[in-house]
């Protein structure tokens, strides 16, 4: 009778994986992060690009009337910025982000209400579907993200 004995010498692998859920942890925080600044920017991108809305904004009463004392001269939604200028994002535990606009107002807008129209910046509808780009857009940040990751596992 004859046998071989085959030795390996797993301690590169034992390392590389004992490694794994710290990283894969840490790149699912800059995955969340990425997606936060994603949906940030494309909803502030949204005041002055129509293309990036999920529906179009209802003009104002007062559209085609001559400017002048008492009527509006500055674009819809836009008066001082604070509304755009609020919108960010914070991490959310470890496996979300949640993406705002702290002022009262910014649901109303987003949503309207029975005597305003609703004039979403944020890419989602009122039902809370994506939009297409967006959905894209955050399907790329993660393939990125991952990828990039697990290919520094071969080291």
């Amino acid at each position: 009778m004859i046998s071989v004995t085959i030795n390996l010498d797993t301690s590169r692998f034992d390392r590389m994986m004992s490694d794994f859920p710290v990283r894969m942890a840490a790149a699912k925080r800059r995955a969340l992060a990425d997606i936060g600044t994603a949906v940030a920017s494309r909803a502030q991108l949204a005041f002055r690009t129509a293309s990036l809305r999920p529906a179009p904004w209802a003009p104002r009463k007062d559209a085609g009337r001559p400017k002048g004392r008492g009527h509006h001269e500055h674009p819809l939604l836009i008066r001082s910025g604070n509304l755009r200028q609020s919108i960010t994002w914070r991490l959310n535990g470890s496996d979300s982000v949640v993406v705002g606009a702290p002022v009262k107002y910014a649901g109303y807008h987003q949503l309207g209400t029975k005597k305003m129209p609703a004039r979403p910046f944020f890419p989602f509808d009122k039902a809370g579907r994506i939009m297409p780009a967006m959905e894209r857009k955050i399907k790329g940040i993660l393939d990125r993200v991952y990828r990039d990751e697990l290919g520094k596992l071969g080291g």
